[in-house]
Formats: C-alpha cells, sequence, structure tokens
C-alpha cells in the first residue's frame, strides 16, 4: 500500500515529471493530439503544477503525493472552494494521476479518499471534480468512492453522507 503525505514544495519537481506524462498520456491517447505539436508556452501553463498554480495546491492543505518506497507515483491537487453549485464549502479536485507501473493498486482511490476525509473535516460539504467521460476508469474510480456522474463532467460527493 502506498504512503499518502502532504505535498511539499520540494516534491514540485517530481510531481511536474510525473503529471506532464500523464497529461502527455491523455492528450495523446483520449484526445489523439501530438503532444510534440504542443507550443512550449501551451506545455508550461499546463496542469496544478504550473507555476502559477502550485503554490495554491501548495498551500490549501489538500494536496497529496502517494509513495511507494519513497518514490512519488501519484498525486492529487484539491483545495476548498467557498460557495460553488448552491454549496457553501466544497472540495475542488483540479487533478488526480497515477503512474501507469502503478495504477490497478487503489492509490486512486487512496488519494480520493484522503482528499474527501479531510476536506469533510475542513468543513467542506462536498466534492466536486472535473471528470472525462471517455476516461473510464476515471468514472469507475469515482463511482466507487461514491460520488454522482452527471453529464456536466463534474463529479459529486455529497459529504454530509460520507464515512
Amino acid at each position: 500500500m502506498a504512503q499518502i503525505a502532504k505535498l511539499k514544495k520540494e516534491d514540485k519537481g517530481h510531481v511536474r515529471a510525473l503529471e506532464l506524462f500523464i497529461i502527455k498520456e491523455y492528450m495523446e491517447s483520449m484526445l489523439k493530439r501530438k503532444w510534440d505539436e504542443l507550443d512550449q508556452g501551451f506545455i508550461d501553463q499546463l496542469g496544478a503544477t504550473n507555476d502559477q498554480a502550485f503554490k495554491v495546491y501548495l498551500d490549501s492543505g489538500l494536496s497529496y503525493v502517494a509513495k511507494e518506497d519513497g518514490q512519488i507515483v501519484g498525486f492529487v491537487f484539491a483545495q476548498i472552494i467557498d460557495h460553488v453549485s448552491n454549496i457553501p464549502k466544497a472540495v475542488w479536485v483540479e487533478n488526480i494521476g497515477v503512474h501507469p507501473s502503478y495504477r490497478r493498486r487503489g492509490i486512486g482511490y487512496q488519494l480520493m479518499k484522503k482528499v474527501s476525509v479531510e476536506g469533510k473535516k475542513m468543513g467542506a460539504k462536498a466534492v466536486q471534480s472535473a471528470i472525462m467521460p471517455e476516461n473510464a476508469k476515471s468514472m469507475m474510480l469515482h463511482k466507487k468512492i461514491g460520488f454522482f456522474l452527471d453529464a456536466r463532467k463534474i463529479a459529486f460527493l455529497d459529504l454530509d453522507n460520507f464515512k
């Protein structure tokens, strides 16, 4: 089982490399976009580890890394947002990813569960997560945790009934 730890400043380089690897994988397999054809300025803005976003997620207290044998193999970037979709306080999951060699071991589940439990402790009433319908494994993960999935590509978890 992976160890889940709060995101730290010194994790940025490793997490950035992993996040871009996963974004590239998604863009090429799901969206059929060639990574090499993307503008470097566009790539620099991608993900929650870009220079503008990283500090927000670092300071949120709701971003975590998963480690096995001291190596970062997964991550989740989340923050509390006040009043979204008629919910007074919600956790927003910006991005979650697990290295392909470590998938199907429950790491994504551990990360999402940690964010949900800690968000509830912080007073959040729900968790919202962007989700792409073509990503069947992500859909299954969200359903396993108890998210309600709708046509808006947003997965929703009511924390009032979450254990």
